[in-house]
């Protein structure tokens, strides 16, 4: 039976850590299904679903802690459900947001989205310095699964209320996924 686990690491950056988890990966005859890493910090994450069988996912667990001393990582596994969409899903859209750093931001936001039952898929957030003035500029771009039976124009006025009330630039566009 095909079986699915959420891989969490992390660990000192450094040139091979990619090579070195896909590897233990492929070693286990498991199969990458989705992931996302990225270094923040001088720190590399990652979050990794795969799947294997039975036998090879144990076999993975009970030598992940030895694979991650000797990888110089953090590693958790976790189970995990088969990726698959739910039939009453609705549409994927994008939001990306700009403003000036203040605190609170991001929860106002997840805070709005949670009142409305959108469900946030992917999220990733950066500062950095606006080109002409210097100000820390906050940008963050949204992945979002809005509900069937919730309209988007719902989203989008809650939105740009929101914006409007702590001084945001919101888009909201359909997903090209």
């Amino acid at each position: 039976m095909k079986r699915y686990r959420l891989l969490l690491a992390s660990g000192a950056d450094r040139s091979g850590i990619v090579h070195a988890v896909s590897q233990y990966v492929y070693q286990h005859s498991c199969n990458v299904e989705d992931s996302r890493m990225a270094v923040l910090g001088g720190r590399f994450a990652m979050m990794m679903l795969f799947s294997g069988k039975d036998k090879d996912v144990e076999r993975f667990e009970t030598e992940l802690e030895d694979f991650g001393r000797q990888a110089g990582l953090s590693a958790v596994v976790s189970p995990a459900d088969c990726p698959e969409e739910p039939a009453t899903a609705g549409p994927v859209v994008r939001m990306e947001v700009v403003a000036m750093d203040a605190p609170g931001i991001l929860v106002q936001i997840a805070a709005a989205l949670k009142e409305l039952g959108v469900s946030i898929q992917s999220l990733d957030a950066h500062l950095a310095p606006a080109p002409t003035s210097g100000t820390t500029i906050s940008s963050v771009k949204i992945k979002l699964a809005v509900p069937a039976g919730v309209e988007i124009s719902k989203v989008e006025d809650e939105m740009e209320r929101l914006a409007a009330q702590i001084n945001l630039d919101i888009v909201i566009r359909p997903s090209q996924e």
